[in-house]
């Protein structure tokens, strides 16, 4: 009797195990039930992919990626409302320009035009959506002649291009162009161009110099410091950082330097003439900018 009632409740112990293992099995996410998902997103194949990502976000109903793709999913079976749910939880739990992207197409697949510009506009808080994108996206090609669809895309505009918004950073857009570039005597000195790039952030000089000296700078508003920074290198293997700002409308630039072993400021100003021309004055002062000598003495003519 002894021996009868260990062996049952040895089955019963063996019973319990697996009962535990099995719920312990459904209880997590594994990294196979992550890899097949992966897999099957990967290759296109949606139905199988939105199975698969169901079953993670039973088990993780707030993670973020695998309702996004378990939405993106359901999007591309043309399974809209369902799509909208997970697609909002994902935007709710990781806001991002992305996963607005995709939950405003949901919405306007299901015609519901105020969800949809609701989502847009709040994705300008967190990097915007590329105006680009927007007008590209045919899933919302019935609004492109929207007005208020196009106040979106200016809004997205300037969240992707935050540099365009601020006019600190058009400070030194005079100086932008293609320029022969000539003494104050007339004589050739060298040739530049000057572009902004980078989203209207930089302004990217490219110096080729008379005496085959060549060199390029990058200037940028720091708007940590309230500053304007150029970095300036040549292919004479000289590095220079100059920092200043707009005085008086003129653009105003300093470096510490070494020239000729002596500790040295080196400060260039940028000055637009009245015909459009721009003049670059360099000075240097080894007295700590108590006096200062010319260095040169550029002026920027456009190329016609």
């Amino acid at each position: 009797m002894k021996a009868k009632f260990s062996a049952v409740c040895l089955v019963f112990l063996i019973l319990g195990v697996s009962a535990l293992a099995e719920g312990q099995s459904v209880s997590a996410v594994t990294p196979e039930m992550r890899s097949a998902a992966n897999r099957f997103y990967q290759a296109s194949d949606w139905t199988k992919a939105a199975d698969a990502y169901e079953k993670i976000v039973a088990i993780e109903p707030k993670n973020p990626n695998a309702n996004y793709r378990l939405g993106l999913s359901l999007l591309s079976l043309n399974k809209n409302a369902e799509a909208q749910k997970p697609l909002e939880i994902a935007f709710t739990n990781s806001p991002n320009a992305v996963f607005a992207l995709a939950l405003a197409r949901a919405y306007a697949r299901s015609g519901n035009k105020a969800k949809a510009f609701e989502t847009i506009e709040k994705s300008a808080t967190v990097g915007g959506i590329a105006p680009e994108t927007l007008t590209a996206e045919k899933d919302f090609a019935a609004w492109k002649d929207d007005a208020a669809f196009k106040e979106l895309i200016r809004k997205s505009d300037l969240a992707v291009n935050p540099c365009k918004a601020s006019p600190e950073f058009r400070q030194f857009d005079f100086w932008i162009g293609e320029w022969d570039v000539k003494n104050p005597q007339g004589v050739p000195s060298g040739s530049s161009s000057v572009q902004l790039i980078l989203g209207q952030c930089i302004i990217f000089e490219n110096w080729a110099g008379g005496g085959g000296n060549n060199g390029k700078s990058f200037n940028i508003y720091d708007t940590s410091d309230k500053k304007w920074h150029q970095t300036w290198v040549d292919d004479k293997g000289i590095f220079t950082h100059y920092i200043g700002g707009l005085v008086d409308g003129k653009m105003v630039v300093v470096a510490d330097t070494i020239i000729s072993g002596k500790k040295t400021l080196a400060k260039m100003t940028f000055s637009k003439l009245p015909n459009g021309d721009v003049r670059q004055f360099g000075e240097n002062s080894t007295d700590e900018g108590k006096t200062w000598v010319t260095a040169f003495d550029f002026i920027y003519s456009r190329k016609k």
